[in-house]
């Protein structure tokens, strides 16, 4: 198979934040959008600044991955979120960004064998 194959264009996707505490304390589900793929060096800057707890890295980050449904950024420079939805937020972006993206390279149907 043709590595080109596996080439795809990032798409807009929406997260919804609905942690029972989250909307409880906000009354309903926090609904943001971001890409479901991107650089490689944006995902391991953003995997390493979650491992090392660099938070700078992080906040710049989040500020540049947290879109509207337009693919625009939510956060201006000077403006930040409670940390409640953020750290979900956080937490939902590494969530699609883990997930492999990549088609099965065998593609079968019907019964597996056992």
């Amino acid at each position: 198979m043709n590595i080109k194959d596996f080439a795809s264009k990032p798409e807009l996707v929406e997260i919804v934040l609905d942690d029972k505490d989250l909307v409880i304390k906000y009354g309903e589900p926090i609904t943001f959008h971001t890409f479901n793929i991107v650089r490689m060096s944006t995902y391991f800057d953003f995997f390493s600044a979650r491992s090392n707890n660099e938070f700078a890295q992080l906040d710049k980050m989040m500020k540049a991955m947290i879109l509207d449904s337009s693919g625009n950024r939510v956060l201006n420079d000077d403006e930040d979120l409670p940390i409640d939805i953020a750290a979900a937020a956080i937490n939902k972006i590494g969530e699609i960004l883990g997930k492999p993206q990549s088609k099965a390279s065998i593609q079968t149907t019907g019964d597996q064998p056992k």
